[in-house]
């Protein structure tokens, strides 16, 4: 070894344990791959370029083109570190392949089987969306819970020494759960994204305006078909049910379609007949697949009341998931940075994609104005707060009661009170910091002004 690259990484780590030991915490990004460049290099003769060809699942703009920037910051990084020899690239499939029928339309059981370089007939690697890794209870590490943590509080969950007392991360737990059931996968945390719009509907659920508004109880008997991801949609008809039960509605009458990730175009699903109410991600997102069709917008075809706040998904956590077979064909510095790297970009996808959600909210809500027609004006609206309170009411009835829910397998209902139970531990051993940390909104950039006194902080929405 270089004797001046053996100093340096030994002065680095003597740093790194230092800063370990006073302060109990995580070392920066920047700092571990500091001190981890010289040892890479020394194992960079060992590292073979390997090219990993992976499925996408969205196009979506918070969601689809971050997945190829991590793929780019990798092969940048890895070329760096360990030269050419040693880089690691991952290749979106393109167009989209259909999942190979003898999986049954299972993404994980696809890249468990493996592709061209494992040798199966499946994928290689996927990049999916966290629901996708277990239907019982993937919907956690995909967006917490409704009514939960946001970003940056399940960061402390998902990368934090969260579990067992502080022995391991919800990530480790995440993994520990994936082996324990035979999936022969490593799953990556590669993207993140903000919260989103909790509905485009047909008829406001605030008020909105000289529109009165026609509450969650109006809504649960409209002769509505629902286009919401769970869990969105089992708390949703859950509420309903509780109105129905209390004698509050005579009946409800909304109903959902199956819901596929990042799949389909929902304005045409209107126009069609086949929706009338549906939620989709972020202002980004939106922007990029609901407007500017050929079919029109959600204005246009009348679902122009697009509901906040984001109460059914508080933040979005996407994954690279990646065939066993084919992550041990990678050195341990190729490993390592795989996973430092998405740890990485999950932070920065979140915030490239923040910047940009209140411009593009912006454009939602002025992008029929032009038409002069005020019936296909975007109008944004709130939930009242009493209804999100009946929506909080059947959070918490579902989480529940999906610990003992027959229709999934023992294993699935095990691992789902697992995972909850550790969320709740977590949750409640923080929950009383996140109440006092902020200050209330309402004395938050409004009525701040430049130092001229004409330009304001606040942003103002139609």
């Amino acid at each position: 070894m270089d004797p001046a690259c053996s100093g340096r990484r030994n002065a680095l780590q003597e740093g790194v344990d230092r800063k370990k030991h006073h302060t109990g915490r995580r070392v920066p990004f920047g700092i571990v791959v500091a001190a981890s460049v010289c040892a890479f290099l020394v194992t960079a003769q060992s590292a073979t370029a390997v090219d990993i060809s992976f499925r996408s699942f969205s196009k979506s703009a918070a969601i689809g083109p971050p997945a190829e920037d991590y793929a780019a910051k990798l092969l940048d990084i890895s070329t760096t570190v360990l030269g050419e020899s040693g880089q690691v690239k991952f290749i979106k499939i393109s167009p989209t392949p259909a999942i190979p029928e003898e999986f049954k339309k299972n993404v994980v059981a696809a890249v468990a089987a493996g592709g061209p370089l494992a040798g199966g007939a499946g994928f290689d690697a996927a990049y999916v969306s966290g629901s996708t890794l277990n239907p019982a209870w993937g919907f956690i590490y995909n967006s917490g819970v409704p009514f939960g943590p946001n970003f940056d509080e399940f960061l402390g969950f998902l990368y934090g020494k969260s579990i067992d007392n502080g022995k391991a991360s919800g990530l480790d737990q995440l993994q520990k759960i994936l082996d324990e059931n035979g999936k022969n996968i490593v799953a990556v945390p590669i993207v993140g994204s903000s919260h989103q719009g909790s509905g485009y509907f047909m008829l406001p659920v605030g008020n909105a305006g000289s529109a009165a508004g026609i509450g969650l109880a109006g809504l649960c008997q409209q002769d509505w078909t629902f286009r919401y991801l769970p869990p969105a949609q089992y708390v949703l008809d859950r509420a309903c049910d509780n109105l129905e039960a209390g004698g509050v509605i005579p009946k409800k009458n909304i109903q959902f379609v199956k819901a596929i990730a990042g799949g389909g175009s929902l304005v045409k699903a209107v126009t069609d007949g086949k929706l009338q109410a549906y939620e989709f991600a972020t202002p980004l997102d939106d922007f990029s697949q609901l407007f500017g069709l050929p079919e029109g917008n959600p204005g246009t075809v009348g679902t122009r009341y697009l509901h906040y706040p984001g109460w059914h998904q508080p933040f979005l956590i996407t994954y690279m998931i990646i065939n066993k077979n084919v992550w041990n064909k990678l050195s341990p510095a190729q490993q390592a940075l795989v996973l430092s790297v998405g740890r990485d970009h999950v932070l920065s996808s979140y915030g490239e994609n923040l910047r940009q959600q209140g411009v593009k909210l912006e454009q939602i809500l002025t992008a029929n104005d032009g038409d002069k027609t005020a019936g296909n004006d975007l109008v944004m609206v709130q939930w009242p707060e009493s209804d999100l309170a009946l929506l909080r009411d059947a959070t918490i009835q579902f989480l529940n009661t999906r610990a003992s829910d027959a229709d999934l397998s023992e294993p699935d209902r095990k691992d789902y009170g697992k995972i909850l139970e550790s969320l709740r531990i977590y949750i409640s051993s923080n929950n009383g910091y996140w109440k006092v940390r902020a200050v209330p909104d309402a004395l938050r950039f409004q009525n701040w002004n430049d130092p001229g006194g004409k330009k304001g902080w606040d942003q103002t929405l139609k």
